[in-house]
């Protein structure tokens, strides 16, 4: 692997699936030579009334730029520089250009980061997010109206084409991740996790971690599948809603004592913004572990 480019990372999942969320602890933990976040609404090639015309929804590959963002990605992969469409979504429109730079850790995270499935070559870690789904229309509801100018009525209203268009042109993309992961509430507490690990050269040094975190104890549990839903072998490690407290730090230190720079833990697993945001351990831990798997490739 040529040192000198940067680690490219990949994230899919339908809208207000978490990818912002994943990705932002993962570049707290290896920014130290730099990170470059791509947001790929970036690539969306008309504004909200004008898709709303043209009856498409943001996850129609026709409503979006896909040949330029491939493009976009191999040149960051190459280390080099790109002048980016800007998307603003507060208004929904498209906004001019800016230009961008490869650091140190490209994080490239969007509805269709695999399409076409080619793309995956790019990245050193793939990861397609699969949240419970009246969770994750919970959720996009809360954002879009918190942050992004629509009305309850709005958000509803686009749900059945948001819903058909995901199936056709998002949830096909999980065959392509090399992690899958999926979470759901139990009652009105915190979320049970699984993290669907397929056998790949990107999860190969998962397998130290997995042995750790099978004689954990009560909480943390890791099964090996022949198959999973795609026809690929698989680990799964699945953690229960709230795992003994003693149980995820060990896990967390074990998984911080091999990135690059002891980080600060209680910076890790914020879940929005504002002076205190709510935290959660379980994804701090997901954090810590896509970092560890960025610089414990092969």
């Amino acid at each position: 692997m040529d040192a000198k480019r940067p680690l490219m990372l990949g994230v899919v999942g339908d809208s207000a699936a978490g990818k912002t969320t994943l990705t932002r602890g993962v570049g707290r933990l290896l920014g130290a030579a730099g990170v470059t976040p791509i947001c790929l609404d970036d690539y969306h090639r008309y504004g909200r009334e004008d898709r709303l015309r043209r009856g498409l929804t943001a996850s129609d590959p026709a409503a979006n730029d896909l040949p330029l963002m491939a493009e976009h990605l191999a040149a960051l992969r190459a280390g080099g520089v790109v002048s980016k469409p800007c998307y603003d979504h507060r208004v929904g429109k498209v906004r001019g250009t800016e230009l961008v730079a490869a650091t140190g850790l490209v994080i490239a995270y969007g509805m269709l980061t695999l399409t076409p499935p080619e793309l995956a070559r790019l990245f050193d870690l793939t990861i397609y997010l699969e949240p419970d789904e009246e969770l994750r229309r919970r959720w996009r509801l809360e954002r879009d109206v918190a942050q992004r100018g629509y009305t309850a009525a709005e958000v509803q209203a686009q749900e059945p084409a948001r819903r058909r268009d995901a199936a056709r042109f998002i949830h096909n993309q999980r065959r392509h991740a090399d992690l899958v992961l999926r979470f759901a509430p139990v009652g009105a507490g915190p979320l049970r996790v699984e993290l669907i690990a397929r056998r790949s050269p990107a999860t190969a040094p998962l397998v130290p971690f997995l042995a750790v975190a099978g004689a954990a104890g009560p909480g943390v549990a890791v099964r090996h599948l022949a198959h999973d839903a795609d026809d690929r072998e698989v680990n799964l490690l699945a953690l229960d809603p709230a795992p003994p407290a003693p149980t995820m730090a060990a896990l967390q230190n074990w998984l911080a004592e091999r990135l690059p720079a002891r980080p600060d833990l209680a910076r890790l697993g914020t879940i929005g913004g504002g002076p205190t945001p709510p935290r959660s351990d379980t994804l701090a831990l997901l954090q810590l572990l896509v970092a560890y798997l960025l610089v414990s490739r092969p």
